[in-house]
């Protein structure tokens, strides 16, 4: 657990630093809001294409292979972004990017849903989310203060350095399960077993659930840092509002297990969109600094919850033989929903206007959260 922990903090710490200077990054090589919103979403092009079959490979294969092939991809992204001079350099460093972010979330939250006892698999769940936010919180800081003082290029080289620490994961063991589950999923084939997590209700809230929050909360990683930047914040001061929404993420994460463990899940659920909701609804009204970093510090708070959250409730619907499927399920999910985010986002910036975005965003996950209902048949069924 250790390895992978630090696998994630170090991945997330790049990550951190250099995707929410992406945006900034297309801009001053001339491209429009559509073209930001593509160049961000490239990110998760090719992991929506290769999630499923991916979440099932890691059903039937070590984590340790591949987590090394997530590392080494990473690498190879980071080095991408360090050369490259236009849009479409961008776009495939980006889309390369996506895919090592893929093999680390599905192969390591598999890794976790494997053990037996539901008190480990919160725990574990909430200690790799602890172990990204960590990463979180301090990378986008880290990188605003960098970009302030020197260039893209430093940031990205630092970034090649911080890729190259996942091929830790090289002293991994498969601790999560036995030969006996290995030979149990072997058997099982892809399309039956995708039909009967796809007909399970409460997965499908939940997989709803994940989608509408990452789908509202993308909008910090696309046009966030550009209604800061139109508001006359030099780039450390966008950095550190970033690190305030990532550090409120980190410390909800340090009792989240404590917290899954106590309260039904509908309440953490709900909880965790009305907080996203009012982030997204009132960043565009706020102005003043210290309001507008406090509204973050809730924002984080929101999202912070959601993801812990959604991958128990994940691993709780899926069992340990689909537990890579249902994985790579709710990444597909989660993927589709950092796709759409900010291709959206950037039609409706040119169409309407920034703010008008952050409004449409909300109402859609107001609507996300009377779906959730329908499909579950309830709030308390959601957490049964």
């Amino acid at each position: 657990m250790r390895l992978i922990a630090f696998a994630y903090f170090a991945h997330f710490l790049r990550h951190g630093m250099i995707f929410p200077l992406i945006p900034l990054f297309a801009r001053d090589m001339g491209a429009s809001g559509a073209l930001i919103g593509a160049a961000v979403g490239a990110f998760s092009l090719l992991s929506l294409i290769a999630a499923l079959p991916l979440g099932r490979l890691s059903d039937r294969i070590d984590a340790r292979s591949l987590l090394l092939l997530s590392a080494l991809f990473n690498c190879l992204y980071s080095l991408l972004l360090l050369t490259a001079e236009g849009i479409p350099g961008l776009v495939a460093a980006q889309m390369l990017g996506g895919l090592g972010f893929l093999l680390l979330i599905v192969s390591s939250q598999g890794w976790v849903s494997r053990h037996r006892d539901t008190w480990i698999r919160e725990r574990g769940f909430g200690f790799l989310s602890l172990a990204a936010a960590a990463g979180q919180s301090l990378g986008p800081f880290f990188g605003g203060l960098l970009l302030d003082r020197t260039s893209f290029a430093v940031v990205f080289g630092v970034a090649v350095f911080l890729s190259l620490l996942g091929f830790c994961t090289a002293g991994l063991r498969e601790e999560g399960s036995g030969t006996g589950d290995r030979v149990e999923r072997s058997g099982l084939r892809f399309g039956q077993a995708l039909r009967w997590l796809a007909a399970d209700r409460r997965m499908c809230a939940v997989l709803i659930f994940s989608f509408a929050a990452v789908f509202a909360v993308s909008l910090r990683n696309s046009f966030v840092p550009v209604l800061f930047k139109e508001r006359g914040m030099q780039e450390d001061a966008i950095g550190l509002l970033l690190s305030a929404f990532a550090l409120s993420m980190t410390a909800v994460r340090l009792v989240i297990g404590r917290l899954l463990g106590r309260f039904p899940r509908s309440y953490m659920m709900a909880l965790a969109l009305g907080l996203i909701l009012l982030g997204t609804a009132a960043l565009p009204v706020i102005r003043h600094p210290f309001p507008t970093a406090g509204l973050m510090l809730l924002f984080g708070l929101g999202f912070g919850i959601s993801q812990p959250l959604s991958m128990v409730m994940v691993s709780d619907r899926a069992g340990k033989s689909f537990s890579g499927l249902a994985m790579g399920m709710r990444f597909t999910v989660i993927t589709l929903a950092t796709l759409l985010s900010p291709v959206l986002s950037g039609l409706v910036v040119d169409a309407a206007g920034l703010e008008t975005a952050f409004y449409c965003f909300a109402g859609l996950l107001a609507a996300a959260a009377l779906l959730i209902r329908v499909v579950a048949g309830g709030r308390k069924a959601v957490g049964e």
